[in-house]
């Protein structure tokens, strides 16, 4: 600490403040005539006082300066060695209990021995960054990229010597971070852990499925898996519905013919079930595998139990109506009523969906029809006929637009769009697509609304053309589609003459009103969870909205909910009141099954809520088991470290202090301080005028 006393006016101010002071004392000892009787021994102490108020007048002076007292702090900051220890389960895949005890025990030692010249800071990391060195190596996924991306802000314009990054090399979340966008300016010494040895394995990679069927309904998943160095081996794919292995649905055994070997098969189960179906997918072991941990899966599908009403509306007969009505019937979740324009009396509010076949007509506006729906928030499907009026169809719909139209109609082939991902139909649709007779669709210059999404396109002649055909669009909660084109019809009768059934065509209208058909939720109390799936690795969330009578939100009472999982237990919370709702963290539960009833008590009586949700294991981590140390190496070279074994980490400490870089920083600040503030000053010139007064009050009462 160094300390300095500086002014805000040049010092020969100083003058000033000592003459002030010398006149000050001249003026009333020296020259006043009150002490021109005193005596020899009065006038000697008259100096004394003189002397006293000199020194008082010119330090008050001296402050109207404003002088400060400037210190310099000078702080030695030992470098940081941030330490980052993958925590997830890849880790110990191929890792002996025996090696990863003193793996653990190496890495605390290297901590220890770090400590002693400098700052070390420890974290494990899986999905986030947490601190300390707890590692029980069970975390579900791993993010390098994010660790890093962490460090960096963490320690952003901090003394930050080295990273260590003890890890295998498998990432299954966040970016590459050998590409990432990560600005580390500090060297990165990497740790490799696992083993890169390709192992005699089986993988099941992937199971692609629905998330949604209805009751009654087959769904498809689609199994993909891998083998490796397996050649010449056998395995059994197994479906099961539920937890154990007593319900089988599909088996199927798969040789395997190459040491790099991939294989898909598609696998159809029935919905039979209302609520959250669990399927478990598995592999049977091969001779000598490494680990099974990756051979299975468990999915889930929520089952809905939910029959709804469709309206067929249509401005005159037609063979499309037919088709639209016998192929939505096969479905046994929608029930459906056809209508003709000129004689509808029906009720809006009893149908779910509503499909407007050649309306608005040139003849028909049907405008209080859709103004009514409109207000509902009915979805609508618009199918454009020879008898459509095309510019009041531009109009009421958002999802397309057609100009410049006239009475004229082009021939027009569909095409599967390759970017439309509102929901997904069988892998070979295109195919059968392409065999289908043309539709009759309005001549114009077709534009797609922003938000909108084309499922299929037109084919004029031979040419492809990017005129919607066929497209949906969500505004706000309500979904409309607009179908180009009349004809549908054809598309049936193709598909029954090529397959002998309506099997396509059937999945392209179920699946359509799947999307658009939506339930108007008029309960007062309701409870909603951002989703019925979760990973066991996220939290349960819960919301809840109580509605007057009025529909006005109110939240005065208070609302409790109870969990429930299938073993009978209960887990009971109760909600915490937002601005004007509910809201409930019920944190992480187990996997399994749940199910949970909600209540209130309001107006004089007891409202509920209930649902199921289910909690599914996440088995990233062992779907991937051979260490990737080609991205350690080139990480630790990209950031100017090195990879080592974990067999070396001891070296670490030793390589750390023979880095020039690697060394503690002084920091200096400095703390300015006005006199004026001293407080030993402000006593000390008061003892002087103290003394002042004490003197001649001594000496005669001046």
């Amino acid at each position: 600490m160094d300390s300095s006393l500086t002014l805000q006016y040049p010092i020969w101010y100083l003058i000033f403040c000592l003459l002030l002071g010398l006149g000050f004392a001249l003026a009333l000892y020296l020259k006043d005539t009150m002490f021109k009787d005193a005596s020899a021994g009065q006038r000697k102490a008259l100096w004394l006082l003189s002397f006293l108020r000199f020194v008082a007048v010119s330090a008050l002076a001296f402050l109207l300066l404003s002088p400060f007292i400037k210190t310099k702090f000078t702080d030695i900051q030992k470098p940081y060695i941030v330490v980052l220890q993958d925590d997830s389960g890849s880790v110990m895949n191929k890792t002996a209990s025996d090696d990863s005890l003193n793996y653990v025990q190496g890495m605390q030692t290297l901590v220890e021995d770090l400590s002693k010249d400098y700052k070390v800071q420890t974290y494990t990391f899986g999905s986030d960054l947490v601190e300390g060195m707890d590692m029980s190596f069970d975390k579900k996924v791993t993010d390098i990229s994010s660790a890093l991306n962490q460090v960096a802000d963490r320690f952003h314009n901090q003394n930050v010597g080295a990273v260590v990054l003890a890890t295998d090399g498998i990432f299954n979340q966040g970016s590459n971070p050998l590409y990432g966008t990560t600005k580390l300016d500090i060297p990165v010494y990497t740790v490799a852990l696992g083993d890169t040895t390709p192992n005699r394995d089986i993988i099941l990679d992937k199971v692609l499925h629905n998330e949604i069927a209805y009751l009654g309904d087959k769904t498809t998943m689609r199994v993909e898996f891998s083998a490796k160095n397996a050649k010449g081996s056998s395995t059994t794919l197994n479906v099961y519905k539920g937890k154990g292995s007593s319900n089988k649905v599909h088996s199927k055994k798969v040789n395997i013919d190459k040491d790099n070997f991939i294989y898909s098969e598609e696998v159809i189960v029935n919905a039979d079930k209302a609520g959250i179906q669990q399927f478990s997918v598995g592999l049977t072991p091969i001779e000598a595998e490494q680990s099974t941990r990756n051979n299975r899966q468990s999915i889930y599908i929520d089952v809905l139990d939910s029959r709804q009403k469709i309206l067929i509306l249509a401005n005159s007969p037609h063979p499309d109506v037919s088709a639209l009505k016998t192929s939505i019937e096969s479905n046994r979740n929608y029930e459906t009523t056809v209508s003709y324009i000129r004689k509808f009396n029906g009720n809006i509010k009893d149908y779910d969906m509503a499909i407007l076949h050649g309306l608005p007509s040139k003849k028909k506006k049907a405008a209080d029809v859709i103004a009514a729906l409109d207000k509902a928030g009915t979805p609508i499907w618009y199918i454009l006929t020879n008898q459509s009026d095309v510019s009041k169809v531009n109009e009421v719909q958002e999802v397309l637009s057609i100009t410049g139209s006239s009475s004229a109609v082009n021939q027009v082939k569909p095409i599967v769009a390759g970017d439309f991902n509102l929901f997904t139909l069988e892998s070979n649709f295109s195919q059968v697509l392409e065999g289908f007779p043309p539709l009759q669709s309005p001549f114009g210059d077709y534009s797609l609304s922003p938000t909108a999404q084309a499922l299929m396109t037109q084919q004029i002649g031979s040419i492809p053309t990017s005129h919607p055909l066929f497209a949906l669009v969500q505004s706000g909660n309500k979904k409309s589609a607009v179908l180009a084109g009349e004809g549908i019809w054809r598309w049936k009768i193709q598909d029954f003459a090529k397959d002998k059934d309506h099997a396509t065509f059937n999945e392209m209208i179920s699946k359509t009103i799947q999307y658009l058909v939506v339930k108007n939720d008029k309960r007062q109390f309701r409870v909603n969870m951002p989703k019925n799936l979760f990973n066991e690795n996220e939290t349960i969330s819960f919301t809840a909205e109580l509605y007057n009578d009025s529909y006005e939100l109110v939240n005065e009472p208070e609302a409790n909910i109870t969990i429930s999982d299938d073993e009978g237990n209960d887990f009971p919370f109760t909600f915490s009141k937002t601005a004007s709702s509910y809201s409930l963290d019920a944190g992480f539960l187990p996997v399994g099954n749940y199910t949970y009833k909600a209540k209130t008590f309001f107006a004089g009586s007891e409202e509920y809520a209930a649902g199921q949700f289910s909690v599914a294991p996440l088995q990233l981590e062992g779907l991937q088991t051979t260490a990737n140390h080609q991205l350690l190496f080139a990480l630790s070279e990209r950031y100017g470290g090195e990879m080592v074994s974990p067999g070396e980490i001891n070296t670490l400490a030793e390589k750390f202090r023979s880095k020039d870089e690697i060394k503690p920083v002084l920091y200096s600040s400095y703390k300015n301080e006005s006199v004026i503030n001293l407080k030993w000053l402000f006593f000390t010139i008061l003892s002087f005028l103290a003394l002042e007064w004490f003197f001649r009050k001594y000496f005669g009462g001046y």
